[in-house]
């Protein structure tokens, strides 16, 4: 090695592979389990528990409606489904659309001020009698059967809660596309952090949790405005399992261009980091498993490179942007003289840092490819793929080195 940054570079590129080659390791081990889940066909609807869906809103009134919608359709016995939508001080036309439902069997509208969404959850899940309890974000739309196979997976007593398999609904922008691809690789990752029993996070669309849960840990947090993620670790410090239901797919929407992309981003990374500071006694910790000492490690430790990342590309931009000035001094306008570009693989630089990042890549593709497979033929397009490997890999460290400055000087952002 030449230089420091060559081996910070591999070492980096090293630890990714490392991960990426232990998850695969490890789907390919549990890949008759995980691909293994009944189908919704074989349960019996008379032995299917009580269940209730939280719907939490605030200026929902453009899609509520059809969220709700996807839960009326769910194939479950309506007598054992209870749906509470909870209006928390919306400003806009939320309540009416939520009162045109009333008509529904089992459907109440909970009306409150505004306190944010966890005392939304709270105040519901005070009041269900179910022996299951879930989530529905008010931009979300869940599949007919994907209720069914979420209770399946409560095969086992120790099973706490299920999470579904989230994707996005009705990308169109290329931005989009990319969070389509990102999703799939989240719904691989799911499956097998669940066999590892290192979850950290039940997402807000749908996942499902037995009632005792609440009574074991308390209610929901505002937790830095990811209630979802601190709920997990908190379920994980107390050793409750939970599970992952790759075939219970719930749809989402997501931010249409990179400033709304950069805001959600920045929350819950953010998020995740102050929840991981305040779990911080669980790192390294045997006691707390996989969870503690092998995912939340690599991952603060994956923050950390980044911000590594955007210092070497900083660096390099200040070299390029000098060594254009010095020569624009020698050779004044005529250094812009275009000139068509060659190409000869001889020159290639055949060095261990471009093997392992070719290497990291297509284990990347390979995240891709099994997670289209485990998503209910919700396969990415080779151009959403492409997209992905090309733009993801730029934007992702802006919002995860503002993540870590909001962590360092103790900053807090609203939700919206």
């Amino acid at each position: 090695m030449n230089s420091l940054r060559d081996v910070v570079t591999l070492s980096v590129l090293f630890m990714s592979l490392y991960f990426e080659i232990f998850m695969l390791i490890t789907y390919f081990e549990h890949r008759k389990k995980i691909r293994g889940i009944s189908k919704s066909e074989s349960s019996h609807h008379s032995s299917l528990p009580t269940v209730t869906v939280i719907v939490p809103c605030f200026n929902e009134e453009n899609t509520v409606g059809r969220t709700l919608e996807s839960i009326f359709a769910l194939d479950y016995p309506r007598e054992k489904l209870h749906i509470v939508a909870v209006n928390d001080g919306s400003k806009d036309g939320t309540m009416a659309v939520l009162e045109s439902f009333k008509r529904f069997a089992n459907f109440r509208v909970i009306d409150k001020e505004n306190g944010g969404k966890h005392t939304a959850l709270n105040l519901a899940i005070s009041q269900c009698g179910t022996e299951f309890v879930g989530c529905l974000d008010a931009d979300s739309y869940a599949k007919p059967d994907s209720l069914l196979r979420l209770i399946q997976r409560f095969d086992k007593p120790d099973i706490m809660a299920v999470v579904p398999s989230l994707h996005v609904y009705s990308p169109r922008t290329t931005i989009q596309k990319i969070q389509k691809v990102e999703y799939l690789i989240g719904a691989f990752m799911r499956s097998i952090l669940a066999e590892l029993n290192a979850m950290y996070v039940t997402p807000g669309p749908f996942s499902i949790f037995r009632r005792e849960v609440f009574d074991k840990v308390g209610l929901y947090k505002k937790a830095h405005n990811t209630e979802d993620m601190e709920m997990a670790m908190r379920m994980q410090s107390k050793g409750l399992k939970i599970a992952s239901a790759h075939d219970a797919v719930v749809f989402t929407s997501s931010p249409y261009n990179i400033r709304k992309l950069y805001r959600q981003r920045v929350r819950w990374t953010s998020g995740f980091l102050h929840n991981v500071r305040d779990y911080r006694y669980m790192l390294f910790n045997m006691n707390y498993g996989n969870i503690g000492m092998f995912v939340l490690p690599f991952m603060i430790l994956s923050s950390f490179s980044i911000i590594f990342v955007i210092a070497t590309i900083g660096y390099d931009l200040v070299n390029m942007l000098h060594a254009w000035y010095t020569r624009y001094q020698a050779l004044g306008l005529s250094m812009f003289e275009f000139t068509w570009p060659s190409f000869n693989w001889f020159f290639m630089r055949t060095t261990p840092i471009m093997f392992c990042g070719l290497a990291a890549i297509a284990a990347v593709l390979i995240f891709i490819v099994i997670g289209s497979r485990m998503s209910s033929g919700n396969r990415a397009k080779v151009i959403e793929i492409v997209s992905y490997v090309c733009l993801y890999s730029f934007i992702a460290p802006w919002w995860v080195a503002r993540s870590m400055y909001n962590v360092v000087f103790s900053r807090q952002l609203s939700w919206r």
